[in-house]
C-alpha cells in the first residue's frame, strides 16, 4: 500500500490579511474617537492595550502619528495601503496596492520621472553564428509621479460612542469612514480632469475614450468591448497579462453573470466611474507614491463648515460660512484622516470606453 506523502505549499492569504489590516486601522480610529469622547482625556493606547492588548498592529498605527523613536517601531505601511484599510470599497486604492503596481516612498522628493519606452520596433532575436547582433534604437519617455497632494477625510461620530461597546464603535466608525471614502477617492482617480495645485491628473486625462461595440447581441458587445480596451494597452506596448478593469456598479455585476468562468481578468466595481463606462487599467504601467504615515487626528472642539464641494473659511472677511456645526454644543467627535499621496499613468497605459450597450 502507498500514501500519497505530497504535501501542498503554505499559501499567504491576502483576503485574511487585508481584513486585519483594515481591522487593525478602524480601532485605531475607534481607540481614539473613544478617547476624545471620553471626558478625562484617555490616551488612545491605553484605550487599545484595555480592549484589545494583542493587535500590536493597531499599536504601530497609534504610534505612527508621532516620531518613532527607532526602527523597531517604525509601522511597517504606507498611505496606500492604509487608506484601502479606511476605505475597502475603494477601487482606486485596490488598483494602487496591486502587486504589479510601482510603489514609491517619495518623502523629501517633489517628483519622480518613471521611464518608459516610446518607440521600439520589432528587431530579430535570432542571430546566425557569427553574425553581429542588432543594435536596437528606441526612444524614451517618462511619466512624472509627484509632487504629492494632500488627502484629508473629515467625518464624525456622536459621542454616544463612549457608551457603546468597543466593538460597536469600531463597526460604526469603520462604517462611517468607509461610506464617506470610497466613492469620493474614485470619483477623482478616474476622472479626465488635469493635475492642478490641489491634486494629481485623474487617470483619463489626455485619455480618448475607445467607441463603443456596435454588436447587437450584449454578450458579443461585452467580449468586443473588453477586448478592445485590452488590444489598446497592448498597442502601446504595455503587458496585459494582469490588466484591471473597473466598472460601474451596473456594469461590473452584468460582466460577472455573463463573462462566465473564463474570464480570469480581475473586475473591480466603483460608484465612482460614470454608467455605461468600462476603464482598463495596467498596473505595469501605474506607479503612486507617498509621503510618511497617514495621521488620526480627533476633536470635540471643533466648529466645522458643512459643504461638501467647496467649504469656506469660518472666521473672516467674504461671505457667511453656513451651516455650521460646533462638535463641543451638539456633543460630536471629529474624526480627520490625513496623508500625502501621487499618481501617474504611462502612456498607454490606461484606456476606457463610453457608453456600452451591455
Amino acid at each position: 500500500m502507498s500514501f500519497d506523502r505530497t504535501i501542498a505549499p503554505l499559501r499567504p492569504d491576502h483576503r485574511e490579511a487585508a481584513r486585519m489590516e483594515r481591522r487593525s486601522w478602524q480601532r485605531a480610529v475607534a481607540c481614539h474617537a473613544i478617547a476624545s469622547a471620553n471626558g478625562r482625556k484617555l490616551n488612545p493606547s491605553r484605550v487599545l492595550k484595555a480592549e484589545w492588548p494583542s493587535d500590536t498592529r493597531a499599536e504601530l498605527i497609534l504610534r505612527s502619528a508621532v516620531s518613532p523613536t527607532d526602527t523597531t517601531t517604525f509601522p511597517g505601511f504606507d498611505a496606500v495601503t492604509a487608506f484601502r484599510a479606511i476605505a475597502p470599497g475603494s477601487a482606486a486604492l485596490k488598483l494602487f496596492t496591486h502587486d504589479g503596481t510601482l510603489r514609491l516612498d517619495m518623502k523629501g522628493l517633489s517628483t519622480i520621472g518613471i521611464p518608459e519606452l516610446a518607440a521600439l520596433p520589432p528587431t530579430p532575436v535570432f542571430i546566425a553564428e557569427g553574425a553581429p547582433a542588432p543594435a536596437v534604437e528606441f526612444t524614451l519617455a517618462k511619466a512624472v509621479l509627484g509632487p504629492v497632494k494632500k488627502i484629508l477625510l473629515l467625518s464624525a461620530a456622536s459621542a454616544e460612542i463612549e457608551n457603546a461597546t468597543p466593538q460597536g464603535a469600531v463597526a460604526v466608525i469603520g462604517k462611517v469612514m468607509a461610506d464617506r471614502s470610497n466613492a469620493s477617492i474614485d470619483a477623482t482617480v478616474f476622472d479626465a480632469n488635469p493635475a492642478s495645485d490641489i491634486r494629481p491628473a485623474g487617470l483619463l486625462n489626455g485619455v480618448a475614450a475607445i467607441a463603443p461595440s456596435a454588436a447587437t447581441d450584449p454578450v458579443d458587445a461585452m467580449a468586443e468591448d473588453i477586448s478592445n480596451l485590452a488590444g489598446t494597452i497592448a498597442d502601446a506596448g504595455i503587458d496585459v497579462s494582469d490588466v484591471v478593469f473597473i466598472a460601474p456598479p451596473r456594469e461590473w455585476m452584468m460582466l460577472q453573470l455573463r463573462s462566465g468562468s473564463n474570464f480570469r481578468s480581475e473586475v473591480l466595481p466603483s460608484a465612482g466611474v460614470a454608467a455605461k463606462t468600462v476603464i482598463a487599467v495596467a498596473p505595469a504601467g501605474l506607479s503612486c507614491g507617498y509621503d510618511g504615515v497617514p495621521t488620526i487626528e480627533t476633536s470635540k472642539e471643533a466648529c466645522i463648515h458643512y459643504e461638501d464641494t467647496a467649504p469656506a473659511d469660518i472666521s473672516g472677511s467674504g461671505a457667511l460660512a453656513t451651516p455650521t456645526r460646533s462638535f463641543f454644543q451638539t456633543d460630536v467627535v471629529g474624526i480627520r484622516l490625513r496623508s500625502n499621496l501621487a499618481f501617474a499613468a504611462a502612456r498607454g497605459a490606461v484606456a476606457y470606453v463610453e457608453g456600452v450597450s451591455w
